[in-house]
Parts: structure tokens; sequence; C-alpha cells
């Protein structure tokens, strides 16, 4: 179970396990969490709040993924059909019916050479499903543990929400929230400080 972290009167933020399922939980989700991806989420105490939420917040993800990304920093921009029956998304060519556009900035944080993995901060600016996954899975960039994104390694799926930034919807107040990643391969490929430096990055 994962447990609250941050609460007031209109939020919670609540740092998720892997494998628990987001719809479950205690309050309206602001940004849903994919089932195996752990981090922190933003919830809504009042439904009503949930809309002014969703313009003012964004969370900043640590992935693994495999091989060495070339160009350090960077936007990813595709257009993304999902299919509810295989539940898994797919980039398209041209926009059509169902057929979404999806938008991502990413940094390259640290690149382990024995394994041929990087470690990345990542931002979708769209919020589409398996939106980080299958971006970098089409560059032949697969997170680590997403097989069914073409992951060879067999470790759980490293993606993880670390950072979260909302605005309070009443005092417009800023407020940042970060968790570091659970211990654990392939988190434990790199130095602490590389994993921590997310805290107080910007993208």
């Amino acid at each position: 179970m994962g447990k609250i972290v941050y609460e007031d009167k209109r939020v919670r933020i609540y740092l998720k396990d892997p494998g628990e399922d987001s719809e479950k939980l205690d309050g309206s989700p602001v940004g849903r969490l994919d089932k195996p991806v752990g981090g922190l989420m933003l919830l809504s105490r009042n439904s009503k709040d949930v809309s002014a939420l969703q313009g003012s917040f964004h969370k900043i993800y640590l992935a693994a993924c495999a091989g060495r990304i070339e160009q350090e920093e960077g936007e990813m921009n595709d257009l993304l059909l999902h299919d509810r029956r295989k539940n898994k998304s797919f980039p398209v060519k041209r926009m059509r019916q169902g057929v979404r556009d999806a938008r991502l900035v990413y940094k390259v944080l640290g690149y382990n050479e024995e394994i041929d993995i990087s470690l990345i901060a990542v931002r979708p600016i769209t919020g589409r499903t398996h939106q980080i996954r299958v971006q970098f899975a089409s560059r032949k960039h697969p997170l680590a543990g997403d097989g069914k994104y073409g992951s060879r390694l067999k470790c759980s799926l490293s993606l993880f929400a670390s950072v979260l930034v909302y605005e309070d919807p009443i005092s417009h107040e800023k407020k940042r929230f970060f968790e570091e990643v659970p211990e654990g391969s392939p988190w434990d490929l790199f130095d602490s400080e590389i994993k921590t430096s997310v805290k107080d990055l910007s993208l």
C-alpha cells in the first residue's frame, strides 16, 4: 500500500506503490498513473476542483531506458492510437479517429555503460495512455522492465513519478513535492546524487 505524504482541505498528495489501481484511491485523481507505475499522485478532495488543478499541475518522472540517448535534452512529438482491447498504444503517421497528439520533454541524467542503460527525467506535456513508454520504445529505447513495449530486461517497470508541482486553486501558491525512486534494479545502477538531482530540476 502507498501512503499520503501531504493533505489539506482541497488535495491529497499520495505516494502510489507499483501495482496499486489509481481508480480505487480516496479522492478524484488529477492525472492517473498506469497500474505498474509508482510515484506521486495529486488527488482532489472536491471533484469541482479537478479541472482547475489539471491546468496547473505537472509531474516529472524518472525512467531507465535501454541504450544511450544521443541528444542529452530534447522533445518528442508523436501521434498515438490506443487499442483498448490490447491495452497498448501505437505511434501512427496521420491524424484520424481515435488518434491523439503526444508531446514530452526529457533530459538525460546518467548512463551505465556496462548494462547499456540510461537514466532520464521526463515531463509529459500531454497525458496520453502509456505515453512515455511508447514514445521511448518507438525510438528503440524501451523502458527497463517494460515487456509490453519490447524490453528484455527482467525487472519491474522503471518509471516513477518523482516530482509533482501544482498551484493551489484558491491561494495560487505553487507547491512542489519530491520522492526518491525505490531501491532495487535498475535504479541501483545509478548514483544517489544523480537520482536526486531531479528534485530541483525544471523541464
